[in-house]
């Protein structure tokens, strides 16, 4: 009986937490504040951030052939994680194009989006230039041991081999 009625409940919640196409985005920003350092949130930034996690969502891959020109981006989905956000922020931190980016103090600025697609998470996260926030002038965190996605497929990019018109390899 007790099975049957903590099912229902992670039912119900699964459920309400799936709810519609697109999550707060707040908790994402946070994380990575918390993970590197905070930034100003930029709403130009954030709608692109919404823009980017469309795309990706369309055309189910992780390609930056899309990104803004004065940009910077990071991008992530995942799938059966506990905590999609931390899965994210984890996968980012453990890439060292990734890192290197979420890391460097001239991104100033910031805007994130996620978007749920069934039990898919997408994730973007766009900065550029700009100052950073009074009182974010601690360095950067060292970049954790490297976080190993690989054996779970879920959690890998499903474009595996992104390439820029001329064939530049470019990394997911």
């Amino acid at each position: 009986m007790r099975y049957v009625l903590l099912g229902a409940l992670l039912g119900v919640l699964l459920i309400l937490g799936t709810a519609g196409p697109v999550r707060a985005d707040g908790g994402l920003t946070a994380a990575v504040a918390a993970a590197y350092f905070p930034r100003n949130v930029d709403a130009g930034l954030h709608e692109i951030a919404h823009q980017r996690v469309a795309e990706a969502r369309a055309c189910n891959c992780l390609d930056h052939d899309r990104m803004r020109a004065g940009t910077a981006e990071v991008l992530a989905w995942n799938q059966g994680a506990v905590n999609p956000i931390t899965a994210a922020v984890a996968m980012w931190a453990g890439s060292s194009v990734h890192h290197g980016i979420l890391s460097s103090r001239s991104y100033g600025r910031i805007g994130c989006a996620e978007a749920l697609d069934g039990s898919t998470h997408w994730f973007a996260c766009v900065l550029a230039a700009g100052p950073l926030p009074a009182g974010a002038t601690a360095a950067a965190p060292a970049p954790a041991a490297p976080v190993s996605v690989l054996p779970d497929t879920a959690m890998m990019p499903r474009s595996l081999g992104s390439t820029r018109a001329g064939g530049e390899a470019i990394p997911d």
